[in-house]
């Protein structure tokens, strides 16, 4: 890949860029650069670089979220035109490569990027440079195309290869040609610079904290880490969950099935089943492995793929093949439950696999905390209750109760898992009436939810399994 190639191929497609970018991309573009943007975690007077800005979508959006100060580099002449006419957005534009970036040591505070490196000659001395610019303790965020793998690797060439030129030609042959460079470019560029590579790239330039996040099925990767000393990289990290086995190994497979959160969501099986006067044990055995396989199973493998935020050690190809082999076997245990329970099941059989499959799309209205809630807390009671023939009131009131269990699992964990997984350090005090302190660090900071969780998951597992066993004895 030559550093001639951006402009070469990407001259004279600026007025229809963002339009046709996003509707190339299947709509998946936009959503790559608002997760770096929300990477960066700028504050309203700090400074951010956005290089190879383009036309500015990523920079409109960090002043659209944070109200901070952007300057925008790009070496395209063509592209910035379409840039200045972003008004509000930047406060320079500068027409410069990010190979020798014209600013001194530590210029601004943050820094992004989009769709770079496979347009330089040296990717590992493009990031020297590019972290150089950063203060200590600023955040670096980029967006890039993946390559996926497996079976999803098979249906991105073939888009790549056929759907990408065929639907640019619509638009004009220029875009054609853009869609006909891009799957081999791609390619290409990491056969010679696999992730793993890149990923030391960014340590070697004094990136801590990297962070790979894998969207879209792998088709799109948005990183980021943090500029800090020495001393503070050097800092021992917390494990990514409290229930997180030592990395390696069978411990990997443990540390996959998030095991109390596992509990805690097939314990909704349990109260679902306990609503009925006398449930079937078979119906909730199979619930049971069902919940079990489809969440506890392919969700997390699935969500491991997207930035390992567990950073276990297995490889991709095993994770997606957990993820489909448990997730076949689940709807395979529905659809034979459906035929003991009747077809109106398969409505929950059909929406259990759905949810499974948005949650692996990152799609919100799963991931936010309302659709997590709904998903992982309501639909397990709903869905056994209906299997052991429980009324229909009874289950909707402890769904209710479910959904609102799981959000507040939502609220304690999610602190502790940013300070687990994302926090270099953690410092401050509280200072009380009497004139006491107390020190803030990182393991005083998540003890308490964490604590919480310790409690909750062990509680709701007996309460429920109490529950369904006073139908049984």
């Amino acid at each position: 890949m030559a550093a001639s190639d951006a402009g070469r191929i990407f001259s004279g497609i600026s007025g229809s860029y963002d339009r046709v970018a996003a509707i190339l991309s299947l709509g998946q573009d936009p959503r790559w650069r608002h997760a770096a943007v929300e990477a960066i975690d700028a504050r309203r007077d700090d400074r951010v670089l956005d290089v190879a800005t383009g036309t500015g979508m990523v920079a409109a959006e960090l002043v659209r979220r944070y109200g901070c100060h952007v300057v925008g580099l790009d070496q395209s002449a063509d592209m910035l035109a379409r840039a200045r006419e972003r008004d509000g957005v930047f406060d320079e534009i500068v027409l410069g490569r990010a190979e020798k970036l014209p600013f001194a040591d530590a210029t601004f505070d943050h820094l992004t990027f989009t769709y770079l490196l496979r347009y330089v000659d040296d990717p590992a001395a493009t990031m020297r440079e590019l972290a150089r610019v950063v203060r200590p303790g600023g955040h670096i965020a980029s967006v890039e195309f993946g390559l996926p793998t497996g079976l999803w690797h098979v249906l991105w060439w073939l888009y790549t290869r056929i759907g990408l030129p065929v639907a640019g030609r619509v638009v004009s042959a220029k875009w054609s040609a853009v869609g006909a460079f891009l799957g081999p470019s791609i390619e290409r560029f990491y056969r010679a610079h696999p992730q793993a590579a890149i990923e030391q790239y960014w340590r070697d330039a004094g990136l801590s904290a990297v962070r790979t996040r894998r969207m879209s099925l792998g088709g799109g990767i948005v990183m980021s880490a943090t500029r800090s000393p020495a001393s503070e990289v050097a800092a021992e990290s917390l494990r990514p969950a409290f229930y997180a086995a030592r990395t390696g190994g069978l411990s990997d497979y443990w540390t996959l099935l998030h095991p109390p959160y596992t509990a805690w969501h097939l314990s909704y099986v349990l109260l679902g089943a306990s609503l009925a006067p006398s449930p079937d044990p078979r119906i909730v055995a199979g619930a049971l492995v069902s919940f079990g396989l489809a969440v506890g199973v392919a969700a997390h493998a699935f969500d491991e793929l997207r930035g390992r935020p567990l950073r276990t050690h297995i490889a991709s190809p095993v994770l997606i093949a957990l993820g489909a082999v448990a997730l076949t076997i689940a709807v395979a245990l529905g659809l034979f439950a459906a035929t003991v329970v009747g077809p109106a099941f398969l409505l929950f059989v059909a929406m259990g696999a759905a949810l499974v499959v948005l949650y692996a799309f990152e799609i919100p209205v799963v991931h936010s905390d309302i659709g997590f809630a709904l998903s992982w807390g309501a639909f397990p009671v709903l869905a056994t209750a209906f299997a052991v023939g429980a009324s229909p009131f009874a289950a909707i009131v402890a769904a209710a109760g479910a959904a609102w269990l799981s959000l507040a699992q939502r609220t304690l964990s999610t602190r502790a898992r940013s300070v687990r997984r994302r926090a270099l350090s953690v410092a401050g005090e509280v200072l009380y009436a009497d004139g006491s302190r107390e020190p803030i660090d990182r393991d005083r900071l998540i003890a308490a939810p964490e604590g919480a969780l310790r409690a909750l998951w062990l509680a709701i597992l007996a309460l429920s399994v109490g529950s369904l066993l006073a139908r049984w004895l």
